[in-house]
Parts: structure tokens; C-alpha cells; sequence
């Protein structure tokens, strides 16, 4: 074990600000710097030196100069337009590509969508939205045909996202590598997060600047024009998300992906629903997914213990299952607009190298003395407050690479 009392401090300091869950797993992630340090002699997914995030850690409570990684001082108009009276810097693209990777390692999106590098605030990304191409015999002395290419385009435009947390000052006494593990993990965990939700569920809440898979248009067939995603909707009588028959609907979904796409493919769906695959029995009363002894030479389903969003938490048919806890959940009632019931999405099949992820590179840092926090003066409390702003984009390339299943509507 490698958790400290320093952690335990800033866990439960945060807890009432981000949520247990939250203040856990980023708890997590700082383990997992720690003990990559101990493995590697000093370096961890980051790629800061401890002299880096000790600098890091300066900035952020006292918005110095002269750092070893050349942090720039920022008029306010480019942090917080709406405020004339608050202050900031703009972090090192060190500093941000560490807090990048971090969301890589703990986000699905972030760690298995396209990335695409943006040097404006909207790019044009193509995608090819024809007919599979076959070419044509030639005749004697006779031309061949000329097949038209048909190309659209998906816009990759880039928005703003914004963490807001306090710390208290006695936190930030001590330039230290603790402290700058859990400011970057903080910023990391949020990151992934919001990019998961906007790339699963987005468009489902007023205000979600990026449209998710789950509420993309849907056709029951591979539409031609590239516009729509592929639609499957479980047989009658399968109207609640544990309904499933995983090895007949599963194998109908694998199905609908066009065979070049299969490589790379994966299920998508959220841990309960797993839960409950995973315990179907086939129709002589025996589970489907073998336990120890009981396993075929290639079993149709496994269950891998840990995984979730970055590790697969097991096999369909052969292809990896991840799951999110954005995704619909057995028993969700109108949560993001999905609900356990007729004819709602809630898993995906697809291949997420059909996602484009748009870095736009600059990562903001606001610091604040003073200003309501969640209602609470942080000045009166002795507190600071901390805001990332990171510009980025999120759009689905390839629409047809995704098969989204849907429960039956009777």
C-alpha cells in the first residue's frame, strides 16, 4: 500500500467538494504515480521531473514567474471573459500534456479515440461517407468507367471545459510532488469524465456542447450517405436492458459492422448491465460464461476481474467489453434521458478509432484569493480556488462504425 496520511488529508478535504467517488479514484491515480516512480526510478506517466511539478505546484499558490518550465502570466481576458477582477496563467504544454495522459489513462474516450491535433478553434475533418469500392472489367478497346469518390466532412469545433475546486492554503504550504500529483490526477480524473459522458451520452442534458453515440441518429440499416449510425433493436419481448440475449444479440451486432471495421472493435455498455450478461444461463439451466474447469478450449464468454473503462472487463464472441459508468445502467429511470425500459439505447458495439478527439493544446490555471466557491467565501476560509480550462473537440468520423443496441419497443 502506498497511501500516505498527506493522502488521506486531501482526500477527505476534497470529498465535500467533488464526492467520495471521485476523491477516491483520483486518490487512485496518485497511487499508481507513486508506485511507477518506485518501479522506474522517478518517472511516471506524466513525464515530469519532481523539480517540474514542485515549480507546478509554486505557481498554483502564489502564480510566480520564472519557473523551469516558462509558465506565462495571462491577462485575465484570456482565462474568464465574463470577470474583469480575476487572474491567471497559462500552464506549459508539459504541464498539460501530463494532465492529457493522465486522462488517457483512467478515460475510455481518451484513451482509444483518434487524436487530432487543432491550430484553430474548428476543423474539417473528412470521412468517407460512399459505397464500397470494386472497380470494373475493361472491355476490348473500350473505356473503363470512372468511380466517383464521395467524401463529407465532420467538424471537429472545440469548446471550453472548466474544473473548479478549492484547496486549502495549509495544502499548499509546501511546494511538493505529493501535492502536484493530486493537482494534476484532479485535473486528469475531470477531464476524462466529461469527455466519456460527451462522447457516450452528450445532447442527452441542455447545454452539452458535443453530440454522444448513444443519441446520434440511428438507422436499422448501414446508411450509404455516412450520416447515420447502425441501429439494432432487440427481438420483441426484450424490453428492458437485462434482456439482452447476449450470445443471439451479440452475435446480430457484430454482424451489422462492416468486416474491415471488426478489427479493433469492442462492446461499450455500463458494469450493471455486464453484471447481468454475465450471469445468463443457456437453456439447459448452465452459464454461459465458464468458470474454472468449466471452460471450453475457446470460450464465447469471459469475464476479466478489474476491468472497466481502460482494461477490458472481458470477451464477447472475442471482442473486448468496456464498461462506463455514463452508459445506461440496469434500472436507470430517465438518468440522462435513458431509461430501463422499451425502445432506449443502451449499449454500443463499435470501433472507437472512429472517434476524433481535437486537441486544441492550451491548458488554462486560474488561481483565486477570494470569490463564492460553491458558496462559500474561500478567502473567509482560508482556502484557494483552482480552474482548468482546456479548448477541445469531439465528433464521431465514421458514424457506420458504431452499432448501437436498443431494447425492443414491446
Amino acid at each position: 500500500m502506498h497511501i500516505t496520511a498527506f493522502d488521506e488529508v486531501m482526500k477527505e478535504k476534497l470529498v465535500p467538494i467533488i464526492g467520495g467517488e471521485v476523491a477516491s479514484q483520483t486518490q487512485k491515480i496518485v497511487e499508481q504515480l507513486r508506485v511507477q516512480r518506485e518501479l522506474t526510478g522517478g518517472k511516471d506517466m506524466t513525464g515530469l521531473s519532481a523539480k517540474m511539478k514542485t515549480d507546478f505546484v509554486e505557481v498554483a499558490r502564489a502564480a510566480v514567474k520564472g519557473s523551469s518550465f516558462n509558465i506565462d502570466t495571462k491577462a485575465n481576458e484570456a482565462l474568464i471573459e465574463e470577470q474583469d477582477n480575476r487572474g491567471g496563467y497559462l500552464v506549459s504544454r508539459e504541464i498539460a500534456d501530463a494532465i492529457m495522459r493522465i486522462a488517457a489513462s483512467v478515460g475510455t474516450i481518451m484513451s482509444q479515440a483518434a487524436k487530432w491535433t487543432l491550430t484553430s478553434d474548428e476543423l474539417a475533418v473528412p470521412n468517407y461517407t460512399g459505397s464500397f469500392l470494386r472497380g470494373a472489367y475493361l472491355g476490348v478497346d473500350a473505356p473503363g468507367p470512372v468511380t466517383g469518390l464521395t467524401f463529407g466532412q465532420a467538424q471537429l469545433i472545440a469548446k471550453k471545459w472548466q474544473l473548479a475546486f478549492v484547496v486549502g492554503n495549509d495544502l499548499l504550504a509546501d511546494a511538493n510532488v505529493n501535492v502536484a500529483d493530486w493537482l494534476l490526477a484532479l485535473g486528469g480524473e475531470a477531464m476524462a469524465n466529461m469527455i466519456d459522458y460527451q462522447g457516450f451520452v452528450g445532447g442527452a442534458n441542455t447545454g452539452d456542447p458535443f453530440l454522444g453515440i448513444l443519441n446520434y441518429p440511428s438507422t436499422t440499416t448501414v446508411d450509404e450517405t455516412g450520416v447515420k449510425v447502425t441501429s439494432y433493436v432487440l427481438p420483441t419481448g426484450e424490453t428492458t436492458f437485462g434482456s439482452m440475449k447476449v450470445m443471439d444479440d451479440s452475435s446480430q451486432m457484430i454482424g451489422a459492422l462492416e468486416e474491415s471495421i471488426l478489427d479493433g472493435a469492442a462492446f461499450y455498455m455500463n458494469r450493471t448491465v455486464w453484471a447481468k450478461l454475465r450471469t445468463q444461463k443457456d437453456t439447459a439451466g448452465n452459464y454461459i460464461l465458464p468458470y474454472a474447469g468449466w471452460a471450453k478450449p475457446e470460450p464465447a464468454m469471459e469475464n476479466h476481474p478489474g476491468g472497466g473503462p481502460i482494461k477490458p472487463a472481458g470477451e464477447i464472441l472475442g471482442y473486448p467489453v468496456y464498461t462506463n459508468r455514463w452508459l445506461p445502467a440496469v434500472g436507470a429511470s430517465s438518468v440522462n434521458g435513458f431509461s430501463d425500459g422499451a425502445s432506449n439505447p443502451f449499449i454500443i458495439f463499435g470501433n472507437m478509432r472512429a472517434f476524433a478527439f481535437g486537441d486544441k493544446g492550451e491548458m488554462r490555471v486560474g488561481q483565486f484569493e477570494s470569490g463564492s466557491f460553491g458558496g462559500k467565501e474561500i478567502a473567509l476560509a482560508d482556502q484557494r480556488g483552482l480552474v482548468y480550462k482546456h479548448r477541445h473537440a469531439l465528433t464521431l468520423t465514421l458514424p457506420r462504425a458504431m452499432v448501437v443496441g436498443k431494447t425492443a419497443p414491446s
